[in-house]
């Protein structure tokens, strides 16, 4: 298992066709797009909304924020965190969004995404990762099944 640093920058090709991505720290600067993309999922918000919730966010140990930048665009997020059994011990951890832009579905960042994400649970001790995904959602059902 591969350990990465939480949120280190990575650069991976897609495909022959398409160009390096980058997953890196969202950063204050990224609320537009981020806002964007909440919006395709279907979560109505707007740039400072999220500015606001990047300013409380960032700064924390147990949540990570990482976008995926095509050609110094972002076109993906990854939000996620840590949280603690109640039940028994240990830790899990967890996605809380997942959202790649319309345009650049279907190319692997989706996946490029969630591996980030669960590279950052195991850096932190996670025992299991957990996804929450609406009923509606037959293309991202689809997607997890695959991904596993």
């Amino acid at each position: 298992m591969q350990r990465l640093a939480p949120c280190a920058d990575r650069r991976v090709k897609t495909s022959a066709a398409d160009s390096v991505i980058s997953i890196r720290q969202a950063e204050i600067g990224d609320a537009r797009p981020l806002a964007d993309l909440m919006c395709q999922l279907g979560y109505p918000t707007r740039e400072d909304e999220m500015a606001g919730r990047l300013k409380d966010l960032l700064p924390r140990n147990d949540t990570l924020t990482a976008v995926a930048v095509r050609e110094g665009q972002v076109v993906g997020v990854v939000a996620a965190m840590m949280g603690m059994y109640v039940e028994k011990n240990g830790r899990y951890g967890r996605v809380t969004a997942l959202s790649v832009s319309e345009s650049h579905r279907s190319r692997g960042i989706g996946a490029q995404l969630l591996a980030h994400a669960e590279s950052w649970f195991r850096a932190h001790g996670a025992a299991a990762g957990l996804i929450n995904c609406s009923t509606h959602r037959s293309d991202a059902h689809r997607f997890y099944k695959r991904e596993g």
